[in-house]
Order: structure tokens, then C-alpha cells, then sequence
């Protein structure tokens, strides 16, 4: 106890081997260099006492280091330095090492020992931490000044909503196996839309997607660069690098660029998502309920988006049709391009063949798509629907 105070050795040495063995020593000096009585008032052994007397004549009250003095059968200093030199330069783990170091050196090592060579030279074989890169900022878009079909949203719509149909309407297109899914492409300046359908939401059917609408614009005579944005979904790349990569290297040899909008930002596909309530008021809510059958479902759909194209008029181009916005932008546009026909994207992706080649697609000139398996396809499905 000093002056008052209760005072463990053991807690204080457990908290720091230092503060404790300079208390010991300002005990002692309080008692006049009488070890006996230190030892006894902290409970502690006079040995206890003698070993803070002989750090403090070292000058280090701090514990020594408990690695062994001599470790038998030690791997030689320059073996050593060899390993962690080619460590440093391969960044291999101890399984390459060893074949490395008898490939090259005709040293035979165990992954063991090297492991622990690694250990106790961590501090040099430590790699560079890693950083991600970050990424850019989305590029900015200019829709207002965007001439026709240089910004095309790209989006996907869940046909049957809660929030738009009725239950009888949901059940319905359940009960006749009509499309879920509905793939749609729309010009940011002339509102000229594409539509398509599938069953189901896969990677497959986007890239399919995107290949048509490249297809159709292209052979229609849209030559200017096209501009797709999409959301983030898995169905247009979403977190995967590696589809991105490979769809912008084949969209950008037919001379379009891919834009992924920011996460939960609707408002970056605007005009798109807009229309999407279009569909809703003016084609699934009045029709969907009188369609029978799935070859129906496609007729309606083609004159839906007849009407969308050529007849209705929007509010957002000045009361003019997309097509009457389009032919003024582009006055030698082909006529047949009003007539889209809305395709079904799961027979489209099986027709077409292995996906494991689609790549290839992108070796040619863009004119190659006016006679790629596209039309020959597209023909007959085009004919049933007209």
C-alpha cells in the first residue's frame, strides 16, 4: 500500500511490464534499499525485487524478447535472403516458391520453412496494400441537345405490376403463359420506341436485346453514334466487369457506346420510364384482358407500338408523332422502320445458335448486320405478326 493506495503488482504488471518494475524500484527506494521489506509489501519475491535492480542497470525495464537464442537446424542467412528476394519480385506463395527456388536454384525447402521465413520477415515480403481504383463519374448526357438516336435508354419492364394491373388481369397473363418481360429501347429525342418480350430476365436475352436494336437502327440507315444508357440490372451487365467489358468491345464496333446509370437513379432513364406508364394506360390495362392467346398478344403489341410510333402525339416533341420527329431529323430514313415488330427474345437467343461465338459478330463492318441471321429470322416472325 502507498499512501493509501492498494497496489497489485500483478495487474500493473499486466497492464505494463515497465510501470510495474519502476514501482518496485520507487518502493525500494522509499524503504531504503531494503529488498525484504519491497518483496513483502507488494507479495512479490525478493528475486522479483533483484531482477528490476539489474534492468535498471541494463537500462531496459521493458520484458526481453522470448525468441529462442539458438534455433537448431536455422536456414542459412543468404538462403533466407534468397527467398525473400524472389518473393518480393513473384509475390508467389510458399507452394511456387519451392518449385521456384529448385527450378532455379536447385535449393529444396520445404513450403513449411519457407512459410515461416515469410513470417518473420514480413515486414519486407509485405505486399502493396490494395487501393481500388476508383471509379469515374458517369459521363454526362445531354439529352436536350442529342440529335435522333444519339441517346437510346435501354430498360426493362416487369409486365405484371402490382401497381398497375388488377389481380384478375396478373392471373390471366399467368394462366395463358404470356410474356413477364418486356424489353424496351427509346430515342431520348424523338421518343421512337422498340419493343420486345421474354419469359424470362437473363443476361442471354439483354445481349440479344442490344443486338437487335443495333440491327434495326442500323439497317434502317442510323449511321451517328449511339449512345445506350441502362440501369444497373444483371440483365444488361450489372455488377459484373467482365460482361461489361465484352459488351462495350462489341456494341463499340458497331459504333455505339454503353453508360451505366447511377444505382437507384430511375430519373437517368427518364423518358424511358415515362413511357413505361404509357403501356400501362393505353395497352395492358384496356387490352390484356381481351387477348386469348400468345399469337394475339404479339398482334396487339404491334399495333400498340404502330400507334405509339405513328399516330399518338406526345407532349415532350411538340405534339408531333416520334415517326414525324424522326423523318424531319432524318429525311432519308428507310420508311419500313415505323414497323417494328415486338419479338420474343427466348426463341430470338436459341435461333441464333452458341452464344459461346457471339463476339465474333463484332470482326465486321456495320453493314454486315443487314444480312446477318437477324433478318432471316426476323422475316418470318414479322410476317406472322403483319
Amino acid at each position: 500500500m502507498i499512501d493509501g493506495i492498494p497496489l497489485d503488482y500483478q495487474e500493473l504488471r499486466a497492464i505494463s511490464p515497465q510501470a510495474a518494475r519502476q514501482a518496485i524500484l520507487q518502493i525500494l527506494k522509499a524503504n531504503y534499499g531494503k529488498v525484504a521489506v519491497t518483496a513483502r509489501m507488494l507479495h512479490i519475491t525478493r528475486r522479483t525485487v533483484y531482477k528490476a535492480l539489474t534492468k535498471q542497470r541494463l537500462g531496459n525495464l521493458a520484458d526481453n524478447s522470448k525468441t529462442a537464442h539458438h534455433i537448431h537446424n536455422k536456414t542459412a542467412s543468404e538462403i533466407e535472403a534468397m527467398v525473400v528476394s524472389l518473393k518480393q519480385k513473384t509475390r508467389y506463395g510458399p507452394l511456387r516458391l519451392v518449385e521456384e527456388l529448385w527450378e532455379t536454384k536447385q535449393i529444396k525447402l520445404s513450403k513449411d520453412t519457407i512459410r515461416n521465413i515469410l513470417r518473420r520477415n514480413k515486414l519486407k515480403t509485405r505486399g502493396r496494400k490494395h487501393k481500388p481504383k476508383k471509379k469515374g463519374e458517369r459521363m454526362f448526357v445531354d439529352w436536350y441537345s442529342a440529335k435522333a438516336f444519339e441517346v437510346v435508354q435501354i430498360d426493362l419492364k416487369y409486365v405484371v405490376d402490382q401497381k398497375a394491373l388488377t389481380q384478375e388481369q396478373i392471373d390471366h397473363i399467368h394462366k395463358l403463359h404470356l410474356p413477364l418481360y418486356q424489353w424496351s429501347a427509346l430515342d431520348v429525342n424523338s421518343r421512337f420506341k422498340l419493343m420486345a418480350y421474354s419469359k424470362e430476365k437473363s443476361w442471354t436475352n439483354g445481349l440479344t436485346w442490344f443486338l437487335w436494336v443495333t440491327s434495326w437502327l442500323r439497317s434502317h440507315g442510323v449511321n451517328n453514334e449511339i449512345i445506350y444508357t441502362v440501369d444497373r440490372g444483371e440483365e444488361f451487365g450489372g455488377r459484373s466487369w467482365l460482361k461489361l467489358i465484352e459488351l462495350r468491345k462489341l456494341l463499340s464496333a458497331f459504333g455505339c457506346k454503353l453508360i451505366q446509370n447511377h444505382p437507384h437513379s430511375p430519373q437517368e432513364n427518364a423518358h424511358l420510364e415515362r413511357s413505361h406508364r404509357t403501356d400501362d394506360d393505353e395497352f395492358y390495362i384496356p387490352r390484356v384482358l381481351a387477348i386469348p392467346d400468345q399469337d394475339t398478344w404479339f398482334k396487339e403489341a404491334f399495333n400498340y407500338l404502330y400507334y405509339y410510333n405513328v399516330v399518338r402525339k406526345h407532349s415532350g416533341i411538340e405534339r408531333k408523332t416520334p415517326w414525324q420527329k424522326v423523318t424531319e431529323e432524318l429525311p432519308t430514313i428507310d420508311d419500313k422502320m415505323k414497323l417494328v415488330p415486338p419479338l420474343l427474345l427466348d426463341s430470338l437467343a436459341v435461333s441464333l445458335g452458341p452464344w459461346s461465338g457471339y463476339h465474333a459478330l463484332a470482326q465486321y463492318h456495320r453493314t454486315f448486320i443487314r444480312v446477318t441471321a437477324f433478318s432471316r429470322i426476323l422475316n418470318p416472325q414479322i410476317s406472322r405478326i403483319s
